[in-house]
């Protein structure tokens, strides 16, 4: 067939060129920028290097090629298998070097996990609203018994047993055996809880292992929460990993991140406890000690102010006092008298020097007249009758001559 002549010839162009126009019209597309795309998984690889996964996504009668880069497929949980139905999130792209248009995921989520997570979503609030999340008790400090309400034989239950055996063994544990995995777990797990309430326990451990999401349904429904709130003993949640939160956890008095924690926050650790009680103990025997010296001192001084104030005290002060000022009477006494003898011999001194009788006896007279004593020859004239007094003795004289000159 001849080519029509009267079409214009088109321009020769690359592969490549034809490539890069068609992945710019879609890059330019606003609605193929991000897409979620249903399709159940084949062709399932994981690179063992780059860590990047590729895979093709069908819905029987069309195929969708996908990549979705390491970065991104770090963070999938669980990783898709062939056969999973899943959506992905991301954006159409063309991969030029084959032609092939691809979505390139950021994003790969079970199929209805968006409707379980927007009704879960929903039923928290309804929750919340009726104030099911919002009763915290204070937990027992020294609990006597502990009630497990959890799958027999696990490993989250041999996890619990051995820690309080560890921590606390006077502790009496009462296991009440419940399923916690498929359609009959939340009826069991909410009649564990009702019969944990005839069990005489002080606090009650719900729970179990980590798990996938549909492990863990169990505690996200409505009849094991209510079932908590309706607990009239405090309730701490242990559901799957420290990462795992569910509905039964907002509903509890409190939250343990793992079964393990849980046994740790149920009951305290008698090997602390002792320790700290031998510290009070020490520290109960030094105040003790100081206070009774502190009133023994007290005592020992209101002992000796009663002794001071007592009468006897006083007499005796008061004694002591009177002999004191005995002595210093007696001292002064003594003193003055000493003094007055040695006046006395002093002036002793003097009056014997003045005594005429002393004078006579060194050899000297004493002459009187008319009865006056004669103290100058002009005083006497001759004929005088004149009497003479000695140290010893005396002798009656007439004067017969007077010499006024001085001298002997």
């Amino acid at each position: 067939m001849p080519y029509p002549t009267n079409i214009p010839e088109p321009p020769v162009v690359t592969v490549s060129q034809v490539n890069r126009v068609v992945s710019m019209l879609i890059k330019g597309d606003n609605r193929l920028k991000n897409v979620a795309v249903r399709g159940e998984v084949s062709n399932f690889v994981r690179h063992s290097k780059t860590g990047h996964f590729y895979f093709t996504l069908t819905d029987g009668s069309t195929q969708l090629k996908a990549v979705m880069f390491a970065g991104n497929a770090s963070l999938v949980d669980p990783i898709p298998e062939n056969g999973d139905t899943i959506v992905c999130r991301g954006q159409i792209v063309v991969y030029e070097p084959s032609g092939v248009y691809q979505i390139n995921c950021t994003d790969i989520r079970p199929d209805g996990e968006g409707d379980q997570a927007a009704a879960l979503e929903a039923l928290k609030r309804r929750l919340i609203a009726e104030g099911l999340f919002s009763q915290k008790r204070e937990r027992p400090q020294f609990p006597k018994k502990v009630a497990v309400v959890t799958a027999p034989g696990g490993a989250a239950l041999q996890d619990i047993i051995n820690i309080i055996g560890r921590r606390c063994p006077v502790v009496t544990l009462v296991v009440v055996p419940v399923l916690v995995q498929g359609a009959d777990a939340p009826r069991s797990i909410a009649q564990g809880l009702a019969d944990a309430q005839d069990t005489g326990a002080d606090v009650i451990i719900v729970g179990r292992g980590g798990g996938s999401a549909e492990d863990l349904a169990a505690f996200n429904t409505e009849t094991v929460v209510r079932a908590v709130f309706a607990s009239k003993i405090p309730t701490i949640s242990a559901v799957g990993h420290e990462t795992d939160t569910t509905l039964c956890d907002y509903a509890a008095d409190l939250r343990a991140p793992t079964p393990s924690a849980a046994a740790e926050l149920a009951v305290p650790d008698s090997a602390e406890l002792v320790a700290r009680l031998d510290g009070a103990l020490a520290h109960i025997a030094r105040c003790a000690g100081s206070n009774i010296s502190s009133c023994e001192r007290t005592l020992t001084a209101r002992a000796e102010l009663i002794r001071a104030r007592s009468p006897r005290s006083l007499i005796l002060s008061r004694e002591q006092r009177l002999l004191a000022a005995k002595e210093a009477i007696m001292l002064r006494m003594r003193s003055r008298l000493d003094a007055a003898e040695r006046s006395l011999a002093q002036r002793a001194g003097v009056i014997s020097a003045l005594d005429p009788l002393g004078v006579l006896a060194r050899g000297f007279s004493l002459t009187k007249h008319d009865g006056r004593v004669v103290m100058s020859s002009r005083e006497l004239s001759a004929g005088d009758s004149v009497e003479i007094r000695f140290s010893c003795g005396s002798a009656a004289a007439t004067i017969t001559e007077i010499r006024n000159e001085d001298g002997f």
